[in-house]
């Protein structure tokens, strides 16, 4: 073997993931939630659901249609990353439910724009969007499933993902479609967010922290519809004061925030006990 030969040789001899033993004890590594405050968060979420779903208007226009997709595609996003924070014992249980949260945002967009939907108006973006998100829903449910697999594998199926995430992104930025785009980065985002801790309880205040922008985006809803259907930007005006139901909407939402923030600052039980 020649000299120039032998670094070539000792590159390659580098692996390019963890070992599978060094994955598996890291996606087995504890992490404790606080259970009382993900549970009353979840109440939280379902409340915000029951309200979201009343009339808001005198004429009976209701939740749905004042705030409209920015709306459901934050409840997707915090009924999902708070029952993975709830639930997970493991960094494992983080990421497969962060990887399931992400697919169910991808399907939901796949869904308003096959529909097509008029939270998203024209023009049509079958040919833009589909070959976007319905792709991107696979590689999170593949993800997940590499996780729970055995041996595991690596982060490599949630690095493609985001960096694939993230070039759509850009593209749908540069066409200037701000609603898919911004969900395109919020894909790409995510598991990178999730994986790149080298602890649980890292990765479990970085699930806490992509729920917490979920939990901000519901509670603007009202103001992002407007400007996404491409109506008046006068919530005001559209959100009457003869029902009581929009403002118990954002005081529901404001504690869910809180409740969020809260667990950002404080994700575990072990250090945290008695924290509600």
């Amino acid at each position: 073997m020649t000299a120039a030969a032998a670094p070539l040789v000792s590159a390659a001899a580098v692996p390019l993931a963890p070992a599978a033993p060094d994955v598996a004890a890291s996606l087995a590594a504890p992490t404790v939630p606080v259970v009382v405050r993900a549970r009353a968060r979840l109440i939280v979420v379902a409340l915000g659901l029951v309200v979201w779903m009343l009339p808001w208007r005198s004429d009976g226009t209701t939740g749905p249609a004042l705030t409209g997709a920015p709306a459901l595609l934050g409840f997707v996003v915090v009924w999902g990353l708070a029952a993975t924070a709830l639930l997970a014992r493991t960094r494992r249980g983080l990421l497969v439910g962060e990887a399931v949260t992400s697919a169910a945002v991808a399907v939901a967009m796949t869904a308003l724009v096959v529909a097509p939907h008029p939270w998203l108006p024209p023009p049509d973006r079958s040919a833009t969007c589909l070959p976007i998100f319905g792709p991107l829903a696979a590689l999170a449910l593949l993800d997940a499933v590499s996780r729970l697999r055995r041996p595991p594998l690596g982060a490599e199926v949630a690095v493609i993902r985001a960096v694939t995430a993230l070039l759509c992104a850009g593209a749908l930025f540069v066409a200037w479609d701000p609603l898919p785009a911004a969900v395109a980065a919020g894909l790409a985002l995510a598991p990178l967010a999730v994986v790149g801790p080298a602890t649980a309880r890292g990765a479990r205040r970085a699930l806490e922290g992509v729920a917490l922008v979920g939990a901000v985006v519901l509670f603007l809803a009202p103001e992002f519809h407007p400007a996404v259907v491409g109506a008046a930007g006068d919530v005001a005006a559209q959100v009457e004061t003869t029902t009581p139901w929009p403002f118990v909407f954002w005081l529901v939402v404001a504690t869910l925030v809180i409740l969020t923030g809260r667990s950002v600052l404080l994700p575990e039980a072990d250090r945290d006990a008695g924290a509600p």
